[in-house]
């Protein structure tokens, strides 16, 4: 399915319903008449950048080779963009019937799972541009791609990836989430619940963390997190929460247990999304390997109820 895009500033991919993942992607302005687009990402790495794309032919054919090399040259005209497909990457095409089949050679796995899932949605939203093309598989080495459960991803359609423009109705919508700050002692979390309203366009995991870096505001609560912390990217992908913060999470961390605020982040996040473990990293491009002295970072973390006081029936 082709959908036109109208004007955006920032556009959010809220949902990936077959894959379970949420991408940023960001549309420079004046770019709202174009037809066709490629992708690249921003230099931070934490969000797709689209760019207009005029081919000389709009045969399925053409279109195909030309995409194809223009991603593999791994070339892009700004300073403030990385190509999408990062150096050593390559892949080639097949098609079988409406499904086209792309494949990657074996470093596509080096890929830091942040990257691999906006590379995954700017490849697939590339192609299914393309006449005839109604969905995409990826392999790898000629093996299907699978997720953290070792699953094959399979086709993905142009349902895979929602879009919400800037342009659609300011639609709102209101949640209540349980968000997780701590006691007095720094030991113990501590429930919250606070209902907000927001976009639609907005995916609930970065308003989880928004409203937990607001702090509490019940009174015996405390904060978890510094409230200048800056989240660079949130994605869901196979029921896995993939959180990455910038240094201020660590540098300026609070005064309280160092399993606080990793388990306030993972708690809030598996209480109120469709998720089962959550990954944290920190520090951008020189991340960390540790949170404090103990707390592994790149660890899939699941929720931990032992940490949290009672309440009082």
């Amino acid at each position: 399915m082709k959908k036109k895009l109208s004007i955006i500033i920032t556009a959010l991919i809220l949902s990936i319903l077959a894959a379970g993942c949420s991408v940023e992607i960001h549309e420079d302005p004046g770019k709202q008449d174009a037809k066709y687009y490629l992708y690249d990402i921003s230099s931070d790495e934490t969000q797709l950048q689209k760019k207009s794309y005029s081919p000389e032919e709009t045969t399925a054919d053409y279109m195909l080779k030309d995409m194809m090399q223009r991603m593999n040259s791994q070339q892009t005209d700004s300073q403030n963009r990385v190509s999408l497909l990062p150096e050593g990457v390559q892949m080639n095409y097949s098609v079988e019937e409406d499904v086209l089949v792309v494949n990657f050679n074996s470093q596509y796995s080096s890929m830091s799972r942040a990257r691999e899932l906006l590379v995954r949605a700017g490849v697939v939203k590339t192609f299914l541009q393309v006449p005839g093309i109604n969905s995409v598989r990826f392999t790898i080495e000629n093996e299907d791609l699978t997720d953290s459960r070792g699953q094959a991803v399979g086709n993905m359609t142009a349902d895979t990836f929602a879009e919400f423009t800037g342009t659609e109705p300011d639609a709102y919508c209101s949640n209540t989430f349980t968000l997780y700050f701590t006691d007095k002692s720094g030991q113990k979390l501590v429930k919250e619940q606070r209902t907000v309203r927001y976009k639609r366009s907005i995916p609930k995991e970065r308003i989880v963390l928004e409203q937990l870096m607001k702090g509490p505001l019940e009174k015996g609560h405390y904060p978890t997190i510094p409230e200048n912390t800056e989240v660079l990217n949130v994605t869901i992908a196979d029921r896995i929460c993939y959180v990455a913060f910038d240094g201020v999470f660590s540098s300026y961390a609070l005064d309280v247990s160092e399993k606080i605020p990793v388990y306030s982040v993972v708690n809030s996040l598996l209480d109120g999304l469709d998720a089962d473990k959550v990954q944290i990293t920190v520090g951008g491009k020189d991340r960390l390997d540790t949170f404090g002295k103990k707390m592994e970072l790149y660890h899939f973390y699941e929720r931990n109820d032992k940490l949290v006081v009672k309440e009082k029936e």
